[in-house]
């Protein structure tokens, strides 16, 4: 029983050993960041941003046009309020996974006042620093999730 309870604890140990972790204050300045560019209209900052597999499904020359046609959906955001973080795990094509962090913001925009439209900003690490992976709007369509 010792023996078998032993064991166990080493598959743990080395099953965590192997696991990378998110720098969670690096993580909050980059998507703070990241939202000062989409604020800004710096499509070109905001897409220095991005994690490298972003970069071959988005080349850069289209990113500041497909970020215009995704910011029809709530309007564009004038500011950002930090309302959520969140935890997860990204999947990616290729079979690996990264930890993730997700920060949720409230944002006026040019079409909605603060409360009704919220803009999601995932971080991952990416070799030394951590990058954006994905972002977008969030349209409440009923409620408020942070009022």
């Amino acid at each position: 029983m010792v023996q078998r309870r032993w064991w166990l604890f080493i598959c743990l140990v080395l099953l965590g050993c192997g696991r990378k972790t998110i720098d969670t204050d690096a993580a909050r300045k980059l998507s703070d960041g990241f939202m000062s560019d989409w604020i800004a209209h710096r499509a070109d900052a905001a897409f220095d941003k991005m994690e490298p597999e972003f970069g071959k499904t988005v080349n850069r020359s289209d990113f500041a046009t497909q970020l215009e046609k995704l910011s029809q959906y709530c309007g564009w955001p004038q500011d950002s309020e930090l309302k959520d973080v969140m935890s997860g795990y990204k999947v990616y094509g290729d079979g690996h996974s990264n930890p993730t962090r997700k920060f949720i913001y409230a944002a006026n925009t040019n079409q909605f006042a603060k409360g009704q439209c919220y803009f999601s900003v995932e971080v991952a690490p990416s070799g030394k620093s951590v990058r954006v992976t994905s972002f977008g709007p969030l349209k409440v369509t009923s409620g408020n999730p942070y009022p």
